[in-house]
């Protein structure tokens, strides 16, 4: 709550952008086990050295060959992709680490090793956590951008509470504005993170905005296509009711009054034939759009099963890909409640829950859709 910027809700962009809606009750949307809707899933223990425990997971990436993990204190943890801890990064030279204040706040693998982002500068290491060298980070690669192909999206969120802020620019393609806010319609009060670009995967990218349910498809020409996504009255915020609201105590009790509105379609991930999507609200709850058949699968109704040991098989928060595999972690606590679970139902706790208690550290999941 530390700054209040626009965050979204009458959008001006080209009536032309063929519009699709998409009509969704969140608790209907289609629901099974986890051995009928995913396929490939494992659990990989985070193994640790020398008592070197993994605390919390705050941002998550992979490879085929390799795990990356930043933690809370954004220090780097590099795993390959059997678990073996290969190298901690909690320092750079040169940089004091604060606390506080994330060493790293974004994990990129690419063909030669991996990019760390500290604020005004990259650090850059091999795949097995050598460092490399240090690069300046051009200024617009601390905000919300999306390369695709030669053409950069940028995306805004101005003060539009002062004054001096002229500008209402939302989304751009190079110089070019696409969406802008209208300014006289506008909530200005935030309410957590949100991460309004998706990355590019096959020459799309995706973008959405606080307090609006439309998902705006890009490519390197403009936007293509506007999904709008229509909820049930008790999901749909209440604009007029948010409008009203301008200081922290009273957002708080707007907050806990409203806990069933989706504020944002957050963490877009387009996944071979569908998009998937993260409804933000309170009890976040993802979703799996097929593009070809419309059809919806609710990520959140997958039941843990016997093929899982009545583990879930995804963080409620961090769901990522890498174009072949979804993939999320699990908690130590998680590993328990499974073992609490098995124990009341009378099913047998298995030598795999048995060995992931073990290992007191997160555990890397990954899976596909079937």
């Amino acid at each position: 709550m530390s700054k209040i910027d626009v965050k979204a809700q009458n959008l001006i962009y080209a009536k032309d952008i063929p519009n699709e809606k998409i009509r969704i009750i969140p608790e209907t949307t289609q629901g099974g086990t986890v051995s009928e809707l995913l396929s490939d899933l494992e659990y990989i223990p985070l193994k640790r050295t020398n008592n070197k425990l993994l605390s919390d997971v705050y941002e998550l990436e992979s490879t085929a060959e390799r795990i990356g993990i930043l933690n809370r204190d954004g220090h780097f943890h590099l795993y390959d992709i059997k678990g073996n801890l290969l190298k901690i990064i909690n320092t750079v030279i040169g940089v004091e680490d604060k606390k506080g204040i994330l060493l790293f706040s974004r994990i990129k693998f690419n063909e030669k090793g991996v990019e760390l982002l500290h604020g005004p500068f990259k650090a850059r290491y091999d795949m097995n956590g050598n460092f490399i060298d240090t690069i300046s980070n051009r200024k617009d690669e601390s905000k919300n951008v999306t390369q695709i192909g030669t053409k950069k999206w940028t995306y805004y969120s101005p003060d539009l509470g002062n004054p001096q802020i002229k500008t209402t620019n939302a989304l751009q393609l190079g110089d070019s504005i696409m969406v802008k806010y209208e300014k006289l319609d506008s909530v200005l009060i935030s309410y957590g993170l949100h991460q309004p670009l998706s990355p590019n995967f096959n020459n799309k990218a995706y973008a959405s905005f606080d307090y609006n349910t439309k998902l705006f498809e890009l490519d390197s020409n403009g936007i293509s296509k506007v999904y709008q996504f229509i909820f049930p009255l008790k999901n749909t915020v209440n604009l007029d009711e948010v409008r009203k609201v301008k200081d922290y105590i009273n957002y708080m009790h707007y907050y806990n009054a409203h806990r069933e509105e989706i504020r944002t379609l957050d963490n877009v991930i387009n996944y071979k034939n569908h998009l998937i999507l993260q409804l933000k609200k309170p009890n976040n709850f993802w979703i799996a759009l097929n593009l070809a058949t419309k059809n919806v699968i609710g990520l959140t109704n997958i039941l843990p099963d016997k093929s899982s040991d009545y583990l879930p098989f995804m963080d409620s928060n961090i769901l990522r890909s890498d174009g072949e595999y979804l993939f999320s972690f699990l908690s130590p606590q998680d590993i328990r409640i499974a073992i609490s679970k098995s124990k009341e139902e009378f099913h047998p706790v298995s030598e795999r829950l048995r060995m992931l208690e073990k290992s007191n550290n997160p555990v890397f999941v990954r899976f596909k859709l079937k």
